[in-house]
């Protein structure tokens, strides 16, 4: 199938597998998570590779028509902001000529993986208010469920790792997320199995909490000298009892040492953060980020955060915020300026918020929501955020 690139149109599909911890196949980590494309439980990646869920994904993008599982990306295009998808296709265009092997039916005979994301497990220390026991073993043993630990190989991950090991050589980049990345046996073997094979000039990109730089015995200090190429986008969503609130299970003065520890030890690696917007911290973004450069954690010339709106769960979303709070919160972001990078990400964030539409039953549900969860650990949303606390008042 000779077709140029549409709109529409993104190369993940073409060089990636995005596996759950669950085992369940997206075409990435911010698709729409109830439209799967295969399940490594039950299916090998190869089976998996030209489902037929992958292969209707691929005609539709190639025929210029929008992907359910692509909501996402959609949602920030149509109000003008970057997306995933651009960011990909840019970085990845010279792989574009692959799309001329997919056949008429989505097709691909061959599978050249060049991006590799895998979530291993679940396995997490944190319970932050946007996950869930999928993502989080923490937030499972909370919810008391049976199988606290799961795992997207079935009982184990040796077998799915050694299906994916063939194509380690290949890959260009390896992003690692969670559950939680530096808690998990696999990130740890494919460094040690990169490096054994002298293949060190891959990008490395993280998500993760940053509460341990070292598992197991292993510094991850130390096997990251061995990598030119490492980012981190640390999730911080917040400075403080705040962040504390959002992450349960977050030790600020913890986070804040364990970046000094990466930008003295591992200069060369490149620590930014990606924040989850919500409710909880829309209003306080512009003094997070002035609070991480006026206390010498980030240097204003080289930082650069990145964010992702929240969508799931939509009770935390910005759509809770009736008209009058996101005048408030509009005119508080823009009273606060840091640099012109951060200034321009805090007006993309009011380019959302505008574009956000209030419900008042999320409303409801994030009252009930935030009330049961502090019951049980023990916080207090009032208290913790004084700036959006009429919240609680319909």
């Amino acid at each position: 199938m000779n077709v140029a690139p549409s709109n529409t149109f993104c190369i993940l599909p073409w060089i990636h597998i995005y596996v759950n911890p669950d085992g369940s196949v997206l075409p990435c980590c911010i698709g729409n998570h109830h439209l799967h494309l295969g399940n490594t439980k039950t299916n090998t990646i190869s089976q998996i590779w030209n489902s037929d869920q992958y292969k209707e994904m691929r005609k539709n993008m190639l025929t210029g028509k929008r992907c359910d599982q692509c909501t996402a990306c959609y949602r920030s295009e149509d109000v003008g902001l970057n997306s995933f998808r651009i960011s990909v296709n840019k970085q990845y265009n010279k792989h574009f000529d692959i799309i001329k092997e997919t056949e008429s039916d989505g097709f691909l005979p061959s599978m050249n993986l060049r991006y590799f994301d895998v979530r291993w497990s679940n396995i997490c220390n944190f319970k932050c208010r946007s996950c869930s026991g999928t993502y989080s073993s923490s937030w499972a043993t909370e919810e008391k469920r049976s199988n606290v630990y799961i795992f997207a190989g079935g009982d184990n991950n040796d077998n799915l790792y050694e299906q994916f090991l063939p194509y380690l050589k290949d890959i260009e980049e390896f992003y690692f997320a969670g559950g939680e990345p530096l808690l998990t046996d696999k990130h740890y073997d494919i460094l040690e199995y990169l490096i054994s094979i002298g293949k060190t000039d891959v990008k490395l990109r993280y998500n993760t909490n940053l509460s341990s730089l070292s598992y197991k015995g292993k510094s991850v200090l130390e096997l990251w000298k061995h990598f030119r190429n490492v980012n981190i986008d640390a999730s911080l969503d917040s400075w403080g009892e705040r962040a504390e609130y959002i992450r349960e299970g977050t030790n600020w003065n913890i986070i804040e040492h364990n970046i000094k520890s990466i930008q003295q030890h591992t200069p060369h690696v490149n620590l930014q953060i990606n924040s989850v917007i919500s409710v909880f911290n829309i209003s306080t973004t512009a003094d997070f980020y002035s609070y991480l450069i006026k206390n010498d954690i980030f240097n204003k010339h080289t930082f650069y955060p990145n964010f992702y709106n929240l969508l799931n769960p939509s009770f935390y979303s910005v759509n809770v915020l009736p008209d009058e709070f996101k005048i408030r919160i509009k005119n508080r972001l823009q009273s606060v300026s840091v640099s012109k990078n951060i200034d321009q990400k805090i007006q993309d964030i009011i380019k959302f918020l505008d574009a956000s539409s209030y419900d008042e039953n999320l409303h409801k549900e994030f009252i009930e929501k935030t009330k049961y969860y502090d019951s049980i650990r023990n916080r207090n949303f009032i208290e913790t955020f004084p700036e959006i606390k009429e919240l609680f008042h319909v």
